[in-house]
């Protein structure tokens, strides 16, 4: 317990040394978790949009005409992944069966007895963000003779060609960001660790442990990440409230999940963002003055 109330006090007067330099890392940590925390509504409203655009999305892969019943049960086991909801098998009878029917004008009794068509696999998705990956792995599978994309129009393709650019952009932003929040932790930690330089060495020099003397720190960094977290939450939870209660179609439209939908999973990540940012930003700070020190 006197532990505990040692850290807290030393932790809460590093940040009172530099209110500055706290402040603005609170400022830079809050910014950045904002951005991070809007790229995380846009992609799960985005995915909902698709899904609730795209219900009806299919791949219908057809397969080479005359293929073994081995190698056809080969391709459709390889297409019973874990984001497909079903697989159905369309003999090359039946599909042409189907063609007649649609195109009942059309003399395609002409054939004769030779089917020109080959056994298909209509495969649904759980989750229509797959739809790219799925097609591109059926594709390259030795046996297959083309994929087609059924029920989708180009809403539904757009969204889903968006889907994976605003997901990479997400994926930069956060290394950028992360990077960003990770520098100005570590030299606002640093700032503190060097004005405290003669206290750090004479409490290693009474025997306290490096454990020790660097929680305080840790503290710090996971306060500047927790506090620009909370804030870039309440700020962004408060806009995206307003955005979701308004009149406007397009609104309801581009915002199909509701606040209670998707805020808290939101804020949760932000909060564990800024933490985690928070403690490495210290642990890379500490480590490296310590290091400086001893050299």
């Amino acid at each position: 317990m006197e532990f505990l109330q040692f850290w807290t006090r030393e932790t809460l007067a590093n940040i009172a040394r530099n209110r500055l330099m706290s402040l603005l890392a609170i400022s830079t940590v809050t910014v950045a978790l904002f951005i991070l925390g809007a790229f995380y509504l846009s992609i799960s409203n985005l995915r909902a949009a698709v899904g609730n655009q795209a219900q009806k999305l299919d791949l219908v892969v057809i397969l080479d005409r005359g293929i073994s019943s081995k190698r056809r049960l080969e391709i459709y086991n390889a297409a019973r992944t874990p984001d497909v909801a079903k697989v159905d098998v369309v003999l090359a009878s039946q599909a042409l069966k189907e063609l007649k029917k649609q195109f009942s004008d059309l003399p395609l009794d002409d054939f004769g007895q030779e089917n020109p068509l080959g056994d298909e696999l209509r495969i649904r998705l759980k989750d229509p963000a797959n739809f790219f990956k799925l097609r591109s792995y059926m594709t390259k599978m030795k046996g297959v003779n083309a994929v087609q994309d059924v029920g989708a129009d180009e809403v539904a393709r757009r969204l889903l060609e968006f889907n994976r650019f605003l997901t990479l952009a997400a994926a930069v932003s956060l290394l950028v960001l992360g990077l960003a929040i990770l520098l100005i932790i570590h030299n606002a930690i640093r700032l503190t660790v060097f004005a405290r330089r003669r206290e750090i060495r004479i409490m290693q020099l009474v025997g306290a442990t490096s454990n020790f003397i660097r929680v305080p720190f840790l503290l710090e960094g996971v306060f500047y990440g927790i506090g620009g977290a909370i804030l870039a939450a309440t700020a962004l939870s408060a806009l995206y409230s307003a955005a979701s209660g308004s009149t406007a179609p397009l609104l309801h439209s581009i915002l199909p999940l509701s606040p209670g939908q998707i805020l808290f999973p939101c804020i949760m990540m932000m909060i564990f963002a800024g933490a985690i940012f928070g403690v490495l930003g210290a642990l890379f700070s500490f480590s490296h003055s310590q290091k400086n020190a001893g050299g």
